[in-house]
This record gives C-alpha cells, sequence and structure tokens, in this order.
C-alpha cells in the first residue's frame, strides 16, 4: 500500500469513529422517528455525504490501477 491509499484509509477511519457521538440520534432516525428540526436535517445532510464519500471511495478502489 502506498502512503496516499494509507492516509485515505485513516481519514475514513477517523470520518466513521466521529459518527459514534451521533450514533443516538442516528439509531432515532433509523427507527423512524423523523422530525422537522434543523438538526434533523442537518444530520440527515451528514449521513448522505457520508454515503457519498464512501461510494465514491470505493468505486475508485474497484477501477483497475
Amino acid at each position: 500500500m502506498d502512503q496516499e491509499h494509507l492516509q485515505e484509509i485513516a481519514a475514513r477511519d477517523q470520518l466513521w469513529s466521529s459518527l459514534r457521538g451521533l450514533l443516538p440520534e442516528i439509531e432515532r432516525l433509523a427507527a423512524g422517528e423523523l422530525g422537522a428540526s434543523e438538526r434533523e436535517q442537518q444530520l440527515v445532510q451528514v449521513l448522505a455525504r457520508v454515503v457519498v464519500a464512501e461510494l465514491r471511495f470505493r468505486a475508485e478502489r474497484a477501477e483497475p490501477e
């Protein structure tokens, strides 16, 4: 593995780790407890960004180098 790949892995690990603090709120959203608060809208946006970043990362890794 090259240095760039190791840095990408470390950044991903750090991102996923930072989401642990939001776990109770994420679990409520996953259970269908949806509201219209600004906080919930922000959380949904953050989760969507994380999913997009993860899918892009996986797509890039799937391509032959």
